[in-house]
């Protein structure tokens, strides 16, 4: 067996552990170069309260699930439409809300987070169409919610297209 395919700690094979860290990096560095960093005190608590409550839900539960293989609730979550990984499409979508990630760059991150399950082993390759689209459609409603939070909190708008004027990659 060769190492990329072998066994990793983490419950899926190395390449792919290898593969969600590239890929999670990149999503990480594009958000990081949009997002708007002069908000408010109030923003910024929602940002950080928010970002470590999403973390600690995901980890828990990727580590429950992935790791452990011992998640409890419905087993045959690939099949049907809503399932308790809809949650965290969900709040990544409203994360990415509230650090003000242009909605443009949230239909692509979450499409393609859907072709990174697909066709990497281990992530929910056996996911139905039906909870690709309630996943994706999820994490745009939550990223709808939030920019609206975010964009009133700061008496701001909410950036559709393009990042603030005061985000990293418009002052490059």
């Amino acid at each position: 067996m060769s190492t990329a395919s072998a066994q990793s700690p983490f419950g899926v094979s190395w390449r792919s552990a290898l593969l969600f860290v590239a890929v999670v990096a990149g999503f990480l560095l594009l958000s990081l170069m949009t997002f708007d960093p002069k908000v408010g005190t109030l923003a910024w608590v929602i940002r950080i309260v928010g970002t470590a409550v999403w973390l600690g839900f995901a980890g828990y539960l990727g580590y429950r699930d992935i790791v452990q293989k011992t998640g409890d609730g419905p087993q045959d979550i690939d099949h049907v439409p809503f399932d308790r990984w809809s949650w965290i499409h969900a709040s990544a979508g409203a994360m990415l809300g509230f650090w003000s990630v242009p909605f443009v760059l949230v239909a692509v991150i979450t499409v393609a987070w859907e072709f990174f399950e697909r066709y990497v082993p281990g992530f929910g390759e056996k996911e139905s169409f039906a909870n690709r689209v309630v996943d994706v459609v999820g994490a745009w409603i939550g990223w709808v919610l939030l920019a609206l939070l975010i964009a009133w909190v700061e008496s701001d708008s909410v950036p559709f297209l393009l990042p603030s004027p005061d985000a990293w990659i418009r002052n490059l």
